[in-house]
Order: C-alpha cells, then structure tokens, then sequence
C-alpha cells in the first residue's frame, strides 16, 4: 500500500496539476471541473501512484457543479468503474 507521503509530496503534486490543466473532464460523469486524479487502478490495490497511464481526471471533494457528485468518492478503491446516472449519456459514445 502506497505511503500518504506518495500522494502528498511535492513532484506528485505539481505533476497532477499538469496532468489537471491538460484536461478537467471527469471521465466518470463526462463533466467538467474535475479537481482530482482518479488512479483506475487503485493505489491500494498495488499501483503505483506516479504512474499518469494510470490517472483519469475525476470529482473530488469539491464536487461535480453540474451534477453535484463526488465521482471518485462514489467510485472509491474500485477499479471497476460503474456508469454514474447524470442527465445525459456520457457513456454512449458519440
């Protein structure tokens, strides 16, 4: 299990808020504002927390303002991601 340290230290850090800047559309709610970095496959779970083939934008504690969600939260250490109900389809692909 990755350390707090992992996901608090200041390479980590600076390193999510490009990866944030290049895209804030949450991929579980197809939204935008996404304010964390969804690790898909969990860090609890063995993955490694620097590893950005990993990361997906997601909601975070302050919450989709179209939807009101905390994406990642709902999701929690799953990898498996389940399709969030939201008012349009985001996931029927086009």
């Amino acid at each position: 299990m990755a350390k707090r340290a992992d996901l608090t230290g200041y390479a980590y850090r600076k390193a999510r808020a490009r990866f944030l800047a290049e895209s804030d559309v949450c991929h579980l709610c197809g939204h935008p504002g996404a304010d964390v970095v969804d690790h898909v496959q969990p860090v609890s779970a063995g993955a490694d927390p620097d590893d950005q083939d990993n990361w997906m934008p997601a909601h975070g504690v302050n919450r989709c303002a179209t939807c009101g969600r905390n994406c990642n939260g709902e999701k929690g250490a799953s990898s498996q991601v389940k399709g969030l109900k939201t008012s349009r389809d985001w996931y029927a692909g086009g």
